[in-house]
């Protein structure tokens, strides 16, 4: 980020005020990768970051939120949460155009996009990037990340498969006992 317009973002404690911690609770549960972090890889370190939308003056009121996802000291994902103002079409194009390299962003239908995975919306050509926007958030992140994602919701998907197996034929030896006696 240009100097006098970003700085790392840090949230104080706030342990008595209750309506703090319920806007907080709030804010996390819309995050777009809210679901999906669990299965980021075990380095996966996050750095949040504050942007001003007003060109050479740092406002606490009117600009981004930036959430960076490093793995291996590399970004992977980049998560935009505009705040003060509505997210709007000019500004997702003006962030997918920062994040193209050579290539360019095709949106896909409603019926095309990823399902799995993190889920998207717009994708490089090149296949390299993915992108989804949710509300006020634009989220960034690299294929290879969408498809690690994949690998680990059927990881986890098998477990609970099994677990839920186990739980089953234990249900099925109790069965008879319980019901004895009607």
């Amino acid at each position: 980020m240009q100097p006098n317009l970003g700085k790392a973002f840090f949230r104080g404690k706030d342990k008595d005020n209750r309506d703090a911690e319920r806007e907080r609770q709030r804010e996390e549960r819309d995050q777009p990768f809210n679901e999906t972090k669990k299965f980021y890889p075990p380095d996966t370190a996050e750095g949040v970051y504050w942007k001003s939308a007003l060109a050479n003056q740092l406002s606490s009121e009117n600009g981004w939120k930036v959430h960076v996802f490093y793995a291996g000291g590399r970004s992977m994902a980049e998560a935009y949460q505009r705040v003060g103002e509505s997210l709007n079409e000019f500004e997702v194009r003006a962030l997918l155009s920062a994040n193209r390299g050579a290539s360019s962003w095709k949106k896909l239908s409603s019926e095309g996009g990823g399902t799995n995975g993190i889920g998207y919306d717009y994708e490089l050509e090149d296949g390299s990037m993915r992108a989804k926007q949710k509300g006020n958030w634009l989220m960034i992140f690299s294929t290879r990340l969408d498809n690690y994602v994949v690998e680990q919701q059927k990881v986890a998907k098998e477990i609970r498969d099994r677990e839920t197996e186990l739980q089953k034929k234990e249900q099925q030896g109790k069965a008879p006992e319980s019901v004895m006696g009607f």
